[in-house]
């Protein structure tokens, strides 16, 4: 081949993995301005070890991954990755998750929200949950644009994202902001006061009123509008125990919620896809088995 012709064929296809780089991530802002609650904020990111971590948020996102393979009218899913409301754990529960997705042939979104560990007073318990209502607005005001079922719409969310993807459930309203289907993996979902974490303490600060606390506990909150959910936990996570699963799905339960419950003996916490994880890993075999019982996928 001619020198010169190989140059113009790899400039070429250099042109295109670029492009497709480009398709495979967009990033879209949740909003036209800055919010009420938002004095000063940047975005603080921590890479490290080939992770990458956002402890502050300035302008909130969803970071669009559309499946290639995909269907027309196909569905989607919201990631949320966990960190205790401190930080986002964006590779290890965000973009990871994301591919995956693609690779069953759904459209995926990595919710960037804002943490409710930088904020003082009712900004708390408010920023995050507005940026996932509005992230659901979006990708169903936008669903003909991007070939998504407005109606197949669901939601992942780990560890603190569990709590907000768990939050939306059972507080969005439907065909708007809530999920049609959701997956919670090692959730945060009770809030006792006698139980603080990291999701707790990032939620409430010090000395939270406990009529604030109980309604931000959302297995008290589940009704028969909360979409159906699997939930995937290990028995020796530490961070967040089992109990969280095992009382939202009792909650399910009692309302006739379609629910799935899975408790892995080994695993831990903070996984992600569990990659060499031991027994864990088989969770996202279970969950794909199970949005193919749901309809979610074929």
């Amino acid at each position: 081949m001619n020198y010169k012709i190989f140059q113009g064929f790899l400039i070429v296809v250099l042109l295109l993995l670029s492009s497709t780089q480009i398709i495979a991530q967009q990033k879209i802002s949740l909003y036209n301005s800055s919010q009420d609650c938002d004095l000063n904020k940047k975005d603080r990111i921590d890479e490290r070890d080939g992770s990458t971590y956002i402890y502050e948020v300035e302008y909130p996102e969803i970071w669009y991954f559309p499946a290639i393979n995909k269907d027309d009218n196909k569905p989607a899913v919201l990631v949320i990755p966990g960190g205790g409301y401190v930080f986002l754990s964006i590779t290890n529960e965000g973009i990871s998750i994301a591919k995956w997705l693609n690779e069953l042939g759904i459209d995926a979104f990595m919710l960037k929200h804002r943490l409710p560990n930088n904020y003082d007073g009712i900004c708390k318990q408010n920023v995050a949950y507005s940026d996932v209502s509005k992230a659901f607005e979006l990708i169903r005001a936008n669903s003909k644009e991007w070939d998504i079922d407005p109606n197949n719409v669901g939601v992942i969310g780990f560890s603190a994202g569990g709590h907000l993807a768990s939050s939306i459930s059972t507080k969005g309203s439907k065909g708007i902001d809530k999920p049609d289907f959701a997956i919670l993996v090692y959730p945060v979902i009770t809030m006792g006061i006698d139980k603080q974490t990291w999701t707790f303490s990032s939620l409430f600060g010090d000395n939270p009123d406990e009529s604030i606390i109980q309604n931000y506990s959302n297995d008290l909150i589940v009704n028969q509008e909360t979409p159906p959910t699997i939930l995937i936990h290990s028995n020796n996570d530490e961070g967040t125990p089992p109990e969280n699963s095992i009382s939202y799905y009792s909650a399910l339960r009692k309302n006739n919620v379609p629910a799935s419950i899975h408790i892995w003996e080994d695993g831990g916490h903070g996984y992600g896809l569990a990659k060499g994880r031991g027994t864990i890993e088989s969770w996202t075999k279970i969950v794909k088995e199970w949005m193919i019982l749901r309809g979610v996928i074929n």
